[in-house]
């Protein structure tokens, strides 16, 4: 399985992970996602959403992959 961590154009900054379906290829995401940048970015009224993005036609590419952040204490 592969995944593909999706990043604000203009700031970088994390947006979300998906995980691609079986049979898709990076650059169908990478393309998808681009085409949604256009009107989904912190430069537009509307930022970016991972959720948004994956129900706005791109679930049959991809589905939201949650991942918790775990760093043990001393």
């Amino acid at each position: 399985m592969d995944a593909i961590q999706l990043h604000d154009k203009y700031t970088e900054e994390i947006i979300g992970t998906v995980l691609l379906k079986p049979d898709v290829e990076f650059s169908q995401i990478t393309d998808a996602w681009d085409k949604y940048q256009e009107n989904h970015n912190s430069d537009c009224e509307e930022e970016a959403n991972i959720y948004e993005f994956v129900s706005q036609g791109n679930w049959e590419l991809c589905e939201v992959l949650n991942i918790d952040f775990y760093q043990p204490g001393e």
